[in-house]
C-alpha cells in the first residue's frame, strides 16, 4: 500500500511513493490515451505490453515524464509513449535527494534489489490497471546505468509470472566493473549515498545541447503536429535551478559499477566482496530478454556513442546463440536453412542496435521525444519479426 510522503516538496501529478521490496520508491504510471482501444485499429486489439523504464544514475524516473511547474508534456517520452497505445511505468530506485522526497535509508541498496523491487513495481501496477492492459508481458526501457539491472530484473518478474518481451538500452551500460579509473576524492554523503556534481554538469551541457536542438527545429517548423500542448517561443525543456532541485540526487554507490560498498562503522566507501558481474549476472545471457538499443551520436556523450552499438551487439548475438540452442542447430544442419540463419544473426544488430539523434538525453525535448516513441515502436517490431524468422528457420519455440 502507497506510503504518506515524507517531509519535503509535494509529488508530481501522478507519481507514488512507495516502499516495495523493503526500499522506498516513488513511481509513476501513465496509461494509455484513449484506454486499452488505442493500442490498435483491428476489431479484436491484441494488448500491448507494458513499458517500464528505469531510470539511471543520480536521477529520478521523472526524465521520461516531466511534471515540474511549467513543464510541456509532449517534451516528454511518456506522452508519445502514451500516444501510440503503450501503457508506461518510470521507476525511481531510492535516491538520496535536496530537498529530501524519499527516506534516505537505502546506502546497501544493491543490484539484485533493484532488480526486484523493479519488477514487483510492474507486478503490482499491471494487477491494479488489469481491466485496462489484459496483459503480463512487459518492454524494459534501461536508461544509462539502469543498463546493469536488467538480468535481475527479467529473472525476477520471471518468478513474478510477468514476461520481458525485450530490453531497449537508451545510452545504457551493461553490467562491467567499470574501465575508467576511480574519481579521485571519492567520499559518501553523510547518510552513505553517492553523489558527483562535476558529473552533474555534464548533464548540464546536454540538456542545454537538447535545448538548443529542440529550439532549432521549432525554428525550422521540423514535425509541428499541433500537439505540442504549450511550447510557445524557444525555453528550457528543464530549467537548469529545476533540474538540480527536482530532477536529481545521490545514488546508492553498489549500483554503478565500482565494485564499491559503504561502510556503515567507519562511514565510508570500501571494496565490496562481490565482483560486480556476480551482482548484474551480466554473462547470464540466458537471461536476458531480447536486447535492443537506441545510442546516442552526439560528441557530448562520446561513450555511448562510442561503445553502445559493440557493447551490446556483443550480448545480442550471445543471447541469439541461446534462442537458437543445440536442437536449432541440429534442425537446419546440412540444410539451406544454415546459411539463413547465419545471416540473420550477422544482421541483426544493424536492426535492432540504431542511432538517435542527441546525447545522453536524446529522449527529452518534443520532437526528440517523439522520434524516439516511434523508434521504440519500431525496435518492438523488428523483435517481434526477428523472434518469428527464428523459429520458422529453426523449427523451434524462439521466446526470449
Amino acid at each position: 500500500m502507497a506510503e504518506s510522503l515524507p517531509e519535503g516538496p509535494a509529488l508530481y501529478p501522478g507519481e507514488v511513493f512507495d516502499t516495495i521490496a523493503g526500499f522506498p520508491t516513488i513511481y509513476h504510471y501513465q496509461p494509455p490515451a484513449g484506454g486499452k482501444e488505442a493500442s490498435s485499429n483491428n476489431n479484436e486489439p491484441k494488448p500491448k505490453p507494458l513499458i517500464v523504464c528505469v531510470t539511471g544514475g543520480l536521477h529520478l524516473a521523472r526524465i521520461f515524464y516531466g511534471g515540474h511547474r511549467g513543464s510541456r508534456p509532449d517534451d516528454f517520452l511518456a506522452f508519445w509513449l502514451s500516444k501510440l497505445g503503450f501503457g508506461v511505468l518510470s521507476l525511481s530506485y531510492p535516491l538520496e535527494t535536496d530537498p529530501p522526497i524519499m527516506p534516505t535509508t537505502a546506502a546497501h541498496f544493491r543490484i539484485g534489489d533493484w532488480g526486484r523491487q523493479a519488477a514487483l513495481t510492474a507486478k503490482k501496477v499491471l494487477e491494479e490497471n488489469a481491466t485496462a492492459l489484459e496483459t503480463r508481458s512487459v518492454v524494459l526501457i534501461a536508461w544509462s546505468m539502469a543498463g546493469r539491472m536488467v538480468v535481475p530484473f527479467n529473472i525476477s518478474a520471471t518468478e513474478q509470472g510477468l514476461h520481458v518481451q525485450q530490453f531497449i538500452s537508451f545510452s545504457a551500460t551493461p553490467g562491467f566493473s567499470s574501465i575508467r579509473l576511480l574519481p579521485p576524492g571519492m567520499t559518501p554523503t553523510p547518510v552513505g549515498y553517492f553523489h558527483l556534481m562535476p558529473h552533474i554538469e555534464v548533464f548540464c551541457q546536454q540538456l542545454d545541447e537538447m535545448k538548443n536542438l529542440y529550439n532549432s527545429r521549432k525554428r525550422d517548423g521540423d514535425g509541428d503536429d499541433g500537439d505540442s500542448g504549450g511550447g510557445e517561443g524557444d525555453g528550457d525543456i528543464i530549467p537548469r535551478d529545476v533540474y538540480l532541485r527536482e530532477y536529481i540526487g545521490a545514488t546508492p554507490i553498489n549500483l554503478i559499477g565500482l565494485r564499491l560498498l559503504y561502510d556503515r562503522r567507519n562511514k565510508g566507501f570500501v571494496r565490496d566482496d562481490v565482483p560486480h558481474e556476480e551482482d548484474s549476472r551480466v554473462l547470464d545471457v540466458a537471461n536476458f530478454p531480447l536486447i535492443s538499443c537506441l545510442y546516442p551520436i552526439s560528441i557530448l556523450d562520446a561513450s555511448h556513442a562510442l561503445a553502445d552499438k559493440a557493447s551490446w551487439g556483443f550480448l545480442l548475438t550471445y543471447k541469439l546463440e541461446t534462442m537458437i540452442g543445440k536442437q536449432g542447430l541440429l534442425n537446419v544442419q546440412g540444410t539451406p536453412k544454415w546459411r539463413q540463419l547465419l545471416d540473420l544473426v550477422h544482421s541483426a544488430p544493424e536492426k535492432l542496435l540504431l542511432p538517435a539523434t542527441g546525447n545522453h538525453f536524446f529522449f527529452v525535448g518534443h520532437h526528440c521525444a517523439r522520434e524516439t516513441a516511434d523508434r521504440v515502436a519500431g525496435l518492438l517490431d523488428e523483435g517481434t519479426a526477428l523472434r518469428k524468422l527464428l523459429s520458422d528457420l529453426t523449427g523451434t519455440s524462439s521466446q526470449a
